[in-house]
């Protein structure tokens, strides 16, 4: 992510005029992207027919249109196609005590359900009748529970609606409370898990009313889900402001453990015999290499192994600096926090990477006035940096709770606080999520899950992130549907409603499944992750997603808690194919591939718009691929066994990907429709629509850029930096291609390279750019 610093110092582009018809030109383009996002009624559920047509502002233009035929998720799903071993569930009639699992005389639980069902070798469908299922344990599927589908109740009348809810139950015995005047404020008496020792993590982080997400009790006051974070860019619809403050800067910086050890080792990849390009390939980016690091002693969350990783010495591993070495301190500009807090130690803050590659979110440790010092925290992105003039806001300190919609848990009397909406019609149904993951499927295959509602779990950034590769993400293990080491899944037709963390996960060894037909709300994190795992730089082994599908997908309002999220986000994941999904809102890029590991990725015709809204430097679509690794899945490479760890069958150099007929709209503090940064190499973006940005590589090669039409790319009320149709910091080329595109400027320049002159540039291929 260095490209932008790059671009800054060698040049300085003037901004690209602004069409003279701008406001009719948009509107056309919006309402084209609207009818792009609507061509498959059967296949994209849609809660809220307005939703597309108002996130591309048409009520602006021609007035907002609905979606015709639009269908909630639930409506797209079929009947099991043999329904002739079906049991039943129903929460609201049902017993576990008495219940024979008939739809006359169903189980109440699920889980219940799952222990009584009969083993056979025949599909099996486990049908929830309609009502919300409160969850005090995770819906667990292992290898017993192959071959079975868990199903809303499909009638004649349709589908039922049937949600699981991370929520034990329903918090009851509200009073009025002296917290506030006039019986604004209400309080009950809980019992809850507790965060433990060491300033942990406290369970409790969710609260809902009526099936509304709640605000934790914070200064500013605003809605984190609703009309925060626009601070870094240029509005571009009505209503939207920016409600954090700045941060003065810090000087201190935390513990970063002791390192361990540091490896760099495998071939260089750009001296591949076969598809190689030498010189001209960025040795930064052509060797692996990670350093190991020894948490902190006593750290209250790497205090265990990652799932699954089985650390040696309890070590993370990170291509960066330590993960642990963050800022300590924050100042605080005289004025902004107006309230004394009582017991500082319950805050969270949640601010900024100083050059705005992501979110950090950090346990208070104290505040001495002008000045908050940090327990732990920032490991939610990769790289790490200063604390500087950063935005931020605090939250969970009772002090202030003080306006409608916002609680606050105390943990040393087990009493819970709301400030309600209102009590008109009676109180509100509160919730309170204590389980993480809802469904969680291991070493099973042949599992379906269709036709459910899945929300309130809890939210998961201040638990462990690991640094999975050589991008810039950093990713938390986990989500609302875990899948793990598991074949041929399918979910389809669900809802994930805010959800905690990531809405959906595929990790390690997850092969030919599906995640389709879904929509995706308001999610604390990522909607979907494809995240593997390996030893190193051998990647040969089976612990890492491939040939999975992700499908016709509706995710919006993603990061709601991460700012380094995104709609899709994979990371060591091979073969893996993303069509015809609707993605907007966001704070980061759409789609985030954060390495290339064995390659063949085909991405095409997705909608991605309203992308990169609360960071900077970053694109609709964003690609690493600063590490490489042994795999099966790439092309011949050309080196013998024995400079490969003597691994037969594998290569170190990932096979072809595609990037084909997407509509990308570029926005807000976005520089690029498509962003191929640090390393990456072996892309064909071809015959994509991009709006208001265009190509970029950065220290990669074998690339093209062709047959896409771009539409005045970098303009100033649109896209941040002023790049154009091609953008190219290498200064040294190899097999990079930009031709038979259509680009649109409206003053003639169509590349921005950083460290070569243009002149005379033949119109097909650059890559013979003469250094300056």
């Amino acid at each position: 992510m260095t490209s932008m610093l790059v671009l800054a110092m060698a040049l300085s582009l003037p901004d690209p005029p602004i069409p003279s018809n701008m406001k009719e030109m948009e509107c056309a383009i919006h309402e084209l992207a609207f009818q792009y996002g609507s061509r498959y009624p059967d296949k994209i559920p849609v809660m809220n027919p307005n939703s597309l047509s108002d996130a591309l502002n048409l009520w602006n233009c021609s007035g907002t249109v609905p979606q015709k035929n639009a269908k909630p998720a639930k409506d797209l799903i079929s009947p099991p196609s043999d329904a002739r071993n079906s049991w039943f569930v129903d929460t609201k009639r049902g017993s576990d005590a008495i219940g024979k699992g008939s739809i006359d005389s169903p189980w109440r639980s699920v889980t219940h359900a799952l222990a009584h069902l009969p083993t056979m070798s025949d599909r099996r469908t486990l049908f929830l009748r309609e009502g919300t299922y409160y969850l005090n344990e995770t819906i667990s599927l292992t290898a017993a529970h192959s071959k079975l589908t868990i199903s809303a109740y499909i009638s004649d009348k349709g589908t039922e609606k049937v949600t699981l809810s991370g929520a034990g139950g329903v918090v009851t015995g509200w009073n009025c409370s002296n917290l506030l005047p006039d019986c604004k404020v209400y309080e009950a008496k809980v019992d809850l898990p507790k965060r433990g020792e060491n300033l942990a993590p406290e369970v409790v982080n969710q609260l809902f009313a009526n099936g509304k997400r709640m605000i934790r009790a914070k200064y500013p006051n605003a809605d984190p889900a609703v009309t925060e974070g626009h601070c870094f860019s240029k509005p571009q619809f009505a209503n939207e402001k920016c409600n954090w403050l700045t941060s003065t800067g810090g000087n201190t910086a935390q513990d970063p453990g002791r390192l361990v050890g540091s490896v760099a080792l495998g071939p260089n990849r750009g001296n591949s015999p076969t598809v190689g390009c030498g010189k001209e390939c960025n040795s930064t980016c052509a060797t692996f290499s990670f350093n190991i690091y020894d948490p902190p002693a006593g750290h209250p969350v790497y205090n265990k192994p990652l799932p699954g990783m089985g650390w040696n010495n309890n070590s993370l591993f990170s291509r960066f600096p330590s993960p642990f070495g963050r800022p300590a301190d924050m100042g605080v500009a005289k004025g902004d926090l107006p309230r004394q807090w009582k017991k500082p130690s319950t805050g969270i803050v949640h601010t900024f990477h100083s050059l705005l590659w992501g979110g950090w979110m950090y346990r208070i440790k104290d505040r001495q006035d002008l000045n908050i010092t940090l327990a732990y925290g920032g490991y939610q992105e990769a790289r790490g940096a200063q604390m500087k003039t950063n935005h931020y806001y605090v939250e969970n300190l009772i002090e202030e709770l003080d306006v409608p919609s916002e609680w606050f848990f105390d943990e040393d009397t087990d009493t819970v606080y709301l400030y309600p909406n209102s009590t008109e019609g009676g109180f509100p149904e509160v919730t309170i999520p204590t389980l993480d993951t809802l469904i969680s499927v291991k070493d099973a295959h042949d599992v379906v899950i269709q036709g459910l509602t899945i929300t309130q779990t809890r939210a998961t950034f201040m638990e462990q992130y690991e640094v999975p590769s050589g991008g810039d993400w950093s990713i938390h293990r986990g989500a609302a549907v875990y899948i793990e080491d598991s074949h041929r899944i399918n979910v389809t037709g669900c809802e994930f409603i805010e959800t905690g963390g990531n809405a959906v996960i595929l990790s390690n060894n997850v092969t030919f499944s599906h995640i389709e037909s879904n929509e995706f709300y308001r999610t604390g994190d990522s909607g979907i992750v494809s995240l593997g795992m390996t030893n190193g730089i051998n990647g040969m082994a089976a612990t890492y997603p491939m040939n999975n599908t992700i499908a016709f997908n509706h995710m919006h309002e993603y990061g709601v808690y991460g700012k380094q999220t995104s709609c899709y986000f994979q990371s060591l994941t091979a073969n893996s194919t993303v069509f015809g999904n609707i993605c907007y809102n966001g704070p980061r890029a759409g789609f985030n591939y954060n390495d290339g590991f064995g390659g063949a990725y085909q991405m095409s015709q997705n909608l991605l718009f309203n992308h990169v809204r609360e960071t900077a430097d970053h694109g609709a679509f964003n690609s690493w691929d600063r590490q490489p690794y042994l795999t099966r899945s790439g092309v011949d490479d050309g080196f013998p066994d024995s400079v490969k760890l003597g691994l037969k069958g594998s290569s170190i150099v990932k096979a072809q990907s595609h990037i084909t007929q997407n509509f990308i709209i570029n926005g807000y503090s976005g520089v690029w429709a498509v962003d191929h940064d640090d390393g990456s190499q072996f892309y064909n973006d071809s015959s994509n629509f991009m709006v208001w940005g265009g190509c970029k590589n950065f220290l990669g090669h074998s690339k093209s850029c062709d047959h896409n039409l771009i539409v005045y790319p970098g303009i100033p009320n649109r896209a941040n930096g002023a790049r154009r149709c091609q953008t190219d910091d290498n200064g040294v080329f190899a097999n990079q291609y930009f031709y038979d595109n259509q680009c649109i400027t409206g003053d003639g320049i169509f590349y921005t390279f950083a460290k070569c002159t243009t002149t005379n540039l033949p119109e097909t291929v650059y890559q013979v750019c003469v250094t300056s």
